[in-house]
């Protein structure tokens, strides 16, 4: 005889228990994880494009930094683009007006007289007798094809990141 051993009958509640956990789990995971899934994947190709839309802000305001002369230029700062769209995912354009209506790569310049410290925006060079600041604003867009798109969501997502930095 065999010290241990003890007899389990076989079948049963067990087998069945089993069986149920395993087609609900099929259920769930069909219903409820792959909808998460796919929404993962949309979600990280939107954050790769808004990063990519931020690198091609960051070379633009690089190239306005050292270039302020022709900051403005909407040519060179298109083959700047041109040299990102090379070893991007997604394609970052620079389109020719912004949305707030102004052309991209538009001038503005900030200016006082001193001693007062408040400062004047305005699309037109200072007059004499005052401080004059160079300001460039860039606006780049990408347009995100949705792997999976979702009724909410609108696919292609368009975005677009906006800045404005001093080069004098």
């Amino acid at each position: 005889m065999l010290t241990g051993w003890r007899m389990r009958p076989r079948g049963g509640r067990r087998r069945t228990a089993k069986a149920s956990a395993s087609v609900e789990f099929a259920i769930v995971s069909g219903l409820v994880l792959l909808p998460l899934l796919l929404g993962g994947a949309d979600f990280i190709s939107v954050i790769t494009a808004q990063a990519q839309l931020n690198t091609a802000l960051q070379s633009l305001f690089f190239f306005a930094y050292t270039n302020p002369t022709s900051a403005n230029n909407a040519t060179e700062a298109g083959y700047i683009i041109a040299l990102m769209n090379g070893s991007s995912v997604f394609t970052v354009s620079l389109p020719a007006t912004m949305s707030s209506g102004s052309a991209n790569a538009s001038l503005s310049y900030g200016c006082f007289t001193p001693p007062s410290t408040a400062i004047t925006y305005q699309t037109a060079a200072c007059s004499a007798g005052q401080t004059q600041q160079t300001l460039v604003t860039y606006q780049v867009t990408a347009t995100v094809p949705l792997t999976f798109p979702f009724p909410s969501l609108g696919n292609p997502m368009h975005l677009s990141a906006t800045g404005t930095v001093q080069v004098q």
